[in-house]
């Protein structure tokens, strides 16, 4: 799958479909994402050992990013000069420090009203996604593939779309 189209597939449960119709709306919806970024990317970090959890981690901290990138209005282009090396572990701290700077950008754009920094935001996503990419290779699997698995993850848990019932049911995990 690709990644462009994991992003278009992942406004099916999306808050407001990825939409937002107001400025609570936008608030409530990057406020979401920022922290389901933050905790998904602490997930990966406890998964690191386990190639079948991490994979699942890594497509829920993908489904993240690209939500925010929906949130920005943007669509994901990858960073043509931006280069990610290191060990595995190493590369999950760069994953950790950018989506600590990503939910600390929200932060102050929701709770203290300083502008969002729009190009700060949107080049830190794409270099979250960037190491996302080279993460997979560790587990020799590639971020389509494990997007891939996302979708099919989120479309057994919410069969029409997000709601409360079936994010507390959980099918996807009995």
């Amino acid at each position: 799958m690709e990644l462009n189209k994991f992003q278009e597939l992942s406004k099916r449960t999306m808050p407001f479909k990825g939409e937002p119709k107001n400025n609570i709306e936008y608030e409530n919806g990057l406020t979401n994402y920022a922290l389901g970024l933050i905790g998904e990317c602490a997930e990966v970090l406890s998964a690191a050992n386990d190639r079948e959890a991490i994979l699942k981690e890594i497509g829920d901290v993908a489904h993240y990013a690209f939500g925010l990138l929906t949130f920005l209005n943007e669509t994901y282009e990858p960073l043509a000069n931006y280069i990610v090396e290191g060990s595995r572990e190493s590369i999950i701290d760069k994953i950790l420090i950018l989506s600590g700077e990503i939910s600390e950008q929200v932060k102050k754009f929701i709770y203290h009203r300083h502008e969002l920094n729009l190009s700060k935001m949107k080049l830190a996503l794409k270099m979250l996604i960037k190491n996302l990419i080279t993460l997979a290779e560790f587990y020799d699997s590639t971020l389509e593939q494990i997007c891939e698995m996302n979708i099919d993850k989120l479309k057994m848990r919410y069969p029409d779309n997000f709601n409360v019932e079936d994010s507390k049911k959980r099918v996807d995990l009995g």
